[in-house]
């Protein structure tokens, strides 16, 4: 066995996978991130049951699609078994149905497989939860057992009761209860321990008892007299108080033992002086020679614990339920007490046994028997509310000291003075913060402008009523507009404090006044808009402006819009997308997106308004319904489809008798010699040749998506070789790239050589050049009449008997279906010029 595996905190993972390599790859990472784990690696499910059976695994991770037993399969097999045993589905295949299935067989985590190293720090991370966690649940039952069994065996009578109706009600009592008094318990357990054991002529005193209790208070050795079946006895009562006064443990101290009685109480006394130091805490005491501590009712709840459940804790245990980021604080504490001496007291975060995150405060101090230090007894406070209030107080402080609008506390008084202003007053001509504190207003505004101010405060006082209202103030040489909201602060029946914030309305109203001279600007182009909207939105994502023929179309009007955000008119998904299109034009892009709305198809475009040229004040989004559009655009699709099914169907229909035709051709020459097999054939090579220039045409007109660079002489060459050139020349005077469709291109440039060829009766020479636009193909032979180059793209147009007339509309389609045009003009040597323009 290795060192990692001798370990005490050493974690054995049994890892299942049927690639082996993939399962030692992850050995290697999950030790790389711990030294705790000590990982062995089988490849099948049977294989991992045997395993588990001859040895022993804090962990199991098993891959999900493995032969013969599958992931969740062999999870069902080791719960059957080891129904505790932590069990992490680490797969590639991830679906919601095998998550599922995973759950309800009682998996303890689940992650899939991915790319990158991130996965083995999440693993390991998931494996030392799932293993802490059960190693915490087994702990805290020993703790339990451990707790339990000191109650039981407690040599003092000890009772836990719960109060119902003021009455406390007995939740369990302990062996020595039952020797002492002499009732059993379980005849008292739900009843009321007063009407068993407190005398008649001793209920008042007992009522008492039960109300200071109630209060949360607690009794250091109050004498009282009960009863027992030996008749009446006197005691010293102590108890431990549940913070909320709901009950608590009630401890007997018969007085006849007065040696053991001294040393119990004093330890008690010392006990409960550490638990109420804080008012309402838990407290506990940790036996420094067996490391045991025991912990007092209040203390299991602060750790979401039931003492009844749990066994005491040792002091490792007790410390791993702090914050990781916590531990070494505490650990250092309570080291430093056991060894110096030091009493602590700390405010740390606590992770309970529900997962939840805790504020307590902690304080522990050194017990000494002689000169050694044999104990450390301490007490543990929930101050989680306070810790909250304080940090909501921190929030409350940073928003006075940060934010722009002006906010002002004023005390009441006689004289209304000024108690706090915030550094927003800082900007304002004549007036310092810090140095207005404790001063009359009036010193600060003047008498004229102070005794207009007092009416409204002398308002909000009598009224007790928030006041909302426009004024103007002169600071220094200045009128401000302000907007003002005051309200009182009541503090024990009376207000005390008026509280206020002032807004500078001055950039309010150059917005008002910027936003009226849009609405001027955009009224005519939203009002009569069409097939669409436009609105008008400002930053906080709000419609301040809605026109258009679209809106009655969809049964809106611009009041059911204006004044509203996104999320108020339209669906919530709908909403989310224009919000995101709207965010991103608020930072300066212009957007578009399609989008559906009640059965109709819009394009929305958002572009952002400038107030002036450094800031965007408003986004204008414009939708306009592109319904008709998409519908013919999807028909027009449809044809497509269907016209390219029908060619294929044409040209395999027709190519097989061609082919009958052709072979018995063959056929015929042998047999005989006559000049109409010649025209046969030329026949049939016609209709060849028009199968072929009908599927083409066919299939030209789909719009190119992909494209990439062509080289122009390269694919020039390759088309020239494809052809049959007869003593035809080429000149070349490009070597540009163009982007563009390879194949479909090469069939433009075969095309319009093959027409310059088959059109001459001459040799002819084929020119390709460019030009800024685009490039264009050239001949030097009999060119084409002028009146006649409106016919030549059309389908079926020919000037020769043997051509199809597909060839140059099939030349046009697909330099359509590119996005460029093309022009037919003559030649510099007076043949036919073909110019294709908006090429990139």
């Amino acid at each position: 066995m290795s060192d990692r595996a001798e370990r005490e905190d050493t974690i054995r993972v049994l890892h299942v996978d049927d690639q082996l390599d993939f399962a030692e790859m992850t050995t290697t990472f999950l030790e790389r991130e711990s030294d705790r784990f000590d990982t062995e690696t089988v490849s099948s499910a049977s294989e991992g049951l045997n395993r588990l059976a001859e040895s022993t695994f804090d962990c199991v991770i098993s891959d999900y699609e493995m032969p013969g037993q599958n992931g969740v399969e062999f999870l069902r097999v080791v719960r059957e078994e080891w129904p505790d045993l932590p069990f992490i589905l680490f797969t590639g295949k991830g679906s919601e149905i095998v998550a599922s299935d995973a759950t309800s067989a009682g998996v303890t985590d689940y992650l899939q497989k991915s790319s990158g190293n991130e996965q083995y720090e999440l693993l390991a991370n998931r494996i030392l939860n799932a293993v802490g966690k059960v190693q915490a649940e087994r702990q805290i039952k020993t703790e339990q057992n451990r707790f339990k069994a000191l109650f039981d065996h407690l040599s003092q009578p000890a009772v836990e009761v719960r109060y119902e109706a003021d009455e406390p009600i007995v939740r369990q009592a302990n062996a020595a209860f039952e020797n002492v008094f002499g009732y059993e318990s379980e005849t008292m357990i739900g009843d009321s321990l007063d009407t068993h054991i407190v005398p008649d002529n001793r209920t008042d005193q007992a009522a008492k008892i039960n109300e200071h209790v109630q209060s949360g208070g607690s009794l250091d050795s109050r004498e009282v007299v009960r009863q027992t079946t030996d008749g009446l006895r006197k005691f010293l009562l102590q108890n431990a108080v549940y913070d909320d006064g709901s009950g608590g443990f009630a401890i007997y101290t018969d007085i006849a033992d007065r040696s053991e009685r001294k040393q119990l109480l004093e330890r008690n006394r010392d006990l409960l002086r550490h638990t109420q130091q804080l008012a309402k805490v838990g407290g506990w005491e940790a036996d420094l020679e067996t490391g045991e501590q025991r912990w007092t009712k209040e203390t299991y709840n602060i750790h979401d614990l039931d003492p009844a459940e749990e066994s005491d804790p040792s002091v490792e245990t007790g410390i791993e339920f702090y914050h990781p980021d916590d531990q070494a604080v505490i650990e250092e504490a309570v080291n430093s007490c056991r060894t110096h001496g030091e009493s602590y007291e700390l405010d740390l975060r606590l992770i309970t046994a529900d997962d939840e995150q805790k504020w307590v405060r902690t304080t522990g101090e050194p017990v000494y028997d002689g000169d050694d230090i044999v104990k450390i007894r301490g007490a543990i406070c929930d101050i989680t509310q306070q810790q909250d209030r304080r940090q909501e107080l921190e929030q409350i402080e940073t928003l006075f000291q940060n934010t722009q609008d002006h906010l002002f506390l004023i005390n009441v008084g006689d004289s209304f003075t000024i108690e706090r202003l915030n550094p927003a007053w800082e900007d304002t001509p004549g007036i310092s913060a810090e140095e207005s504190r404790g001063q009359p207003i009036q010193d600060v505004l003047g008498k004229k402008q102070a005794r207009e101010v007092k009416q409204k405060y002398r308002r909000c006082v009598e009224q007790r009523e928030k006041l909302e209202y426009e004024e103007q103030l002169q600071f220094g040489d200045e009128d401000i507009e302000w907007q003002t909201r005051i309200a009182p602060v009541v503090i024990n029946g009376e207000v005390e404090y008026i509280a206020g914030t002032c807004r500078d309305m001055t950039e309010i109203q150059k917005r008002r006044q910027e936003l009226s001279e849009l609405k001027s600007q955009y009224q005519t182009l939203v009002e009569n808009f069409p097939d669409g909207a436009v609105y008008l939105i400002d930053e906080s994502f709000e419609y301040i402006h809605a026109r258009g023929e679209e809106l009655e179309q969809v049964g809106l009007s611009p009041t059911d819009i204006e004044g509203h955000t996104p999320h108020k008119v339209f669906p919530d998904e709908l909403a989310d997308e224009v919000c995101k299109q709207y965010k991103q034009a608020f930072n300066g892009n212009t957007t578009a997106v399609e989008l559906e709305y009640r059965d109709e198809r819009y394009r929305v475009r958002a572009t952002p308004v400038g107030v002036d040229e450094d800031e965007i004040g408003y986004v204008m989004a414009v939708a306009q319904n592109i319904t008709e559009h998409v519908e013919d655009k999807q028909r027009l699709k449809q044809q497509n489809e269907q016209l390219d099914e029908f060619a294929s169907v044409v040209s395999h229909d027709l190519r097989s008798p061609l082919s009958v035709a052709e072979g018995n051709l063959e056929l015929l020459r042998a047999e005989c010699d006559s000049d109409r097999i010649e025209t046969i054939d030329s026949a049939l090579t016609r209709m060849d040749d028009l199968i072929k220039d009908l599927l083409r045409l066919a299939r030209t007109g789909e719009q190119v998506s992909d494209t990439e660079p062509v080289n122009l002489a390269d694919l020039l060459q390759n088309c020239w070789q494809n052809i049959e050139t007869t003593d035809a020349t080429l000149q070349l005077n490009s070597s540009g790239t163009v982007q563009a469709d390879r194949g479909r291109l090469a069939q433009v440039f075969e095309n319009l050589m093959r027409n310059a060829i088959e059109h001459t009766e001459q040799t002819v020479t084929v020119t390709i050049g460019e030009f800024e636009d685009g490039f264009y193909i050239a001949d030097d032979g009999d060119g084409i009449l002028e009146d006649e180059r409106d016919d030549v793209f059309t389908g079926g147009y020919t000037t020769t008997d043997d051509g199809t007339g597909f060839g140059l509309s099939i030349v046009s389609d697909i330099i359509n279906a590119h996005g460029w045009e093309i022009h037919l003009t003559d030649s510099a040597d007076g043949g036919a010029r073909f110019e294709i323009t908006g090429v990139k």
